[in-house]
């Protein structure tokens, strides 16, 4: 009886075991990660003024070859003046990203009409989006 017993057990371990070898084999689904929040120090900004922009995100996971990537405030002539991109290998809870942007000297000069900018925030991760997010900013002279 004992040995019926310990055949038993010794089969659902090796068993067990098998299974948890075979899970970590499989792939695992990607954990997921989200911008929480884009933020500027101001609403209204004026020529050669830094914007200071601050991004938070929040991970579920590991999310390794990602990319926050900042662009918009585009002139007069269709070109996004600002463009930035920041690697972002995340870890699980959250993770914050600062950008100082300078605005040009001369706005007009610049071709920035005093007026209502977007600036795009999108996380990606191997060049996919995951997340995006727009922050609102004003220019004037």
């Amino acid at each position: 009886m004992r040995r019926d017993v310990l055949a038993t057990v010794i089969v659902v371990v090796i068993v067990a075991v098998i299974v948890i070898i075979l899970l970590s084999l499989l792939p695992h689904p990607p954990a997921e990660a989200h911008i929480t929040a884009v933020t500027t120090d101001k609403e209204l900004y004026h020529s050669n003024e830094i914007m200071n922009i601050v991004i938070s995100v929040m991970s579920g996971g590991n999310v390794d070859n990602s990319t926050v990537r900042i662009e918009g405030i585009s002139d007069r002539h269709g070109r996004m003046r600002l463009f930035h991109e920041i690697p972002a290998n995340l870890s699980s809870g959250p993770a914050t990203f600062i950008y100082d942007y300078q605005l040009p000297s001369c706005s007009s000069c610049a071709g920035l009409d005093p007026g209502t900018y977007q600036v795009n925030i999108t996380l990606e991760q191997n060049g996919v989006v995951i997340s995006n997010m727009t922050r609102t900013v004003r220019i004037e002279q």
